[in-house]
């Protein structure tokens, strides 16, 4: 495919010791030439050059030329090393902007990589959530598809699909010189529906780990949730008073515990009101409770608990798949009335977060969600990728049943190909340009 010609700042915003610009299409080789007054450029090799405008000294730069199709992208490339400083490099960009080239849109490099077959829609989309990576398990799980391996195998097992369409067309093309029994594809069908469900089962883990586990504080106003928010992030997050409903609405920060990625929401404290703007803090701390995989229900030790706590406990254990601890904050505060839970079977911990005693609760966080993060060899990692494979397993469900019920060969040949196209779109190979435009518009900009 020939594009127009971009480029982009690829290093952070703000300054720093080194810059970087790329630039891709099929105007590099008169850009470098404008730049560097060099015609034949020899591809992987860097250069030193004093980078000119009207004879007049910009930087001092390095930079490399990329022949396509041997590049990121498979086109012409270049990548300009500078002097980090903000306006410098924009000068740079700017110059080189001048020269007929259109500043790149978000993702644009990877998705003529993508487009040009250097690289599938796996890979790409692995290669954004290792730069976006906020813990040590979304790091790993985005590195096991760099190496290709789920890719590879995904190819195999649409190779199988190709097979099995392929007789079906040729029995229905020359049906007086083939025979076709379908039931000999029953063996082959269900081989590729259980390693794509192996995959499904196992996705969970992988968008977990990268897109990070949801975590609701939970409790009765004043009970200290807001300070354990804080707490918890070692900084002053969330506006903390004596007065009952100073959160008037949900607050989410993103957490690390021990390489486990976790969205922690600081819930309203939920209770009967008349204030609208309360009232509408608590229907979506409601709804935080939902979404969330933990809650962690906050009580007083100074108060004991109360009907509020009762009323609160109940909206939440009929969530019977959430991870639910309960939370006895305060505990540097005597109190005469000792607590006595009456949620036994629960996880209970007790910390004073306005002390920072939160260490026990952090160690038990750390253990009932590591299971949720650990990935096998290699994973999903968003609901894209499993949305594909579901509508793959539908399809090749549909074929078995098909064969069983003793349907056609078309139809047979119509939910095979269906689930060709949904392991297709997986990979990238089956593509609109409005798929590309989601997916890439949530990368970086020089990426």
């Amino acid at each position: 495919m020939i594009f127009d010609t971009i480029a982009a700042i690829s290093s952070p915003p703000g300054t720093g010791a080194i810059s970087v610009i790329r630039l891709s299409g099929d105007k590099v080789i008169k850009v470098i030439k404008e730049l560097f007054n060099m015609e034949n450029p020899k591809p992987k090799y860097m250069y030193y050059s004093f980078l000119k405008q009207n004879n007049e000294l910009i930087d001092e730069v390095t930079w490399v030329y990329h022949k396509g199709p041997k590049s990121y992208t498979g086109e012409d490339m270049l990548e300009i090393f500078g002097h980090g400083g903000i306006l410098l490099t924009k000068k740079i960009l700017n110059i080189i902007l001048s020269l007929g080239v259109r500043e790149a849109l978000p993702g644009e490099f990877s998705k003529r990589a993508v487009m040009n077959k250097k690289m599938d829609l796996i890979k790409a989309e692995a290669i954004n959530e290792m730069i976006h990576a906020n813990s040590e398990y979304s790091l790993k799980a985005a590195a096991s598809q760099i190496d290709g391996k789920l890719s590879k195998d995904i190819k195999e097992l649409k190779s199988v699909l190709y097979n099995i369409a392929a007789r079906i067309e040729v029995e229905m093309d020359y049906p007086d010189d083939f025979e076709v029994d379908n039931f000999e594809f029953l063996d082959s069908l269900n081989s590729v529906k259980e390693k794509l469900n192996y995959l499904y089962e196992n996705a969970d883990n992988g968008i977990a780990a990268v897109e990070g586990i949801k975590m609701a504080i939970v409790g009765k106003p004043n009970a200290g949730k807001s300070t354990l928010l804080n707490a918890l992030l070692r900084k002053d997050r969330a506006i903390v008073t004596d007065i009952p409903g100073t959160t008037r609405d949900t607050i989410e920060e993103n957490l690390n515990i021990r390489g486990i990625y976790i969205k922690v929401i600081d819930t309203a404290g939920i209770r009967e009101t008349g204030d609208i703007v309360e009232k509408i803090g608590v229907e979506r701390s409601l709804k935080a409770i939902e979404e969330s995989k933990m809650i962690l229900f906050v009580l007083d030790n100074s108060t004991g608990i109360e009907d509020y706590d009762l009323e609160i406990f109940e909206k939440i254990k009929k969530y019977t798949d959430k991870k639910i601890v309960i939370v006895i904050n305060k505990s540097d505060i005597k109190n005469t009335d000792k607590i006595d839970i009456p949620w036994k079977e629960y996880k209970i911990v007790k910390i004073s977060a306005a002390n920072g005693e939160i260490q026990e609760l952090e160690n038990l966080i750390y253990n009932e969600l590591k299971d949720v993060v650990i990935t096998k060899e290699y994973t999903l990692t968003n609901e894209r990728q499993k949305n594909a494979v579901k509508k793959a397993i539908d399809s090749i469900e549909n074929a078995l049943n098909g064969i069983h019920l003793g349907l056609t060969n078309d139809a047979i040949m119509f939910d095979v190909r269906k689930s060709i196209e949904s392991l297709n779109e997986l990979t990238g190979e089956d593509y609109t340009e409005t798929l590309l435009d989601n997916i890439f518009g949530n990368f970086c900009v020089g990426k």
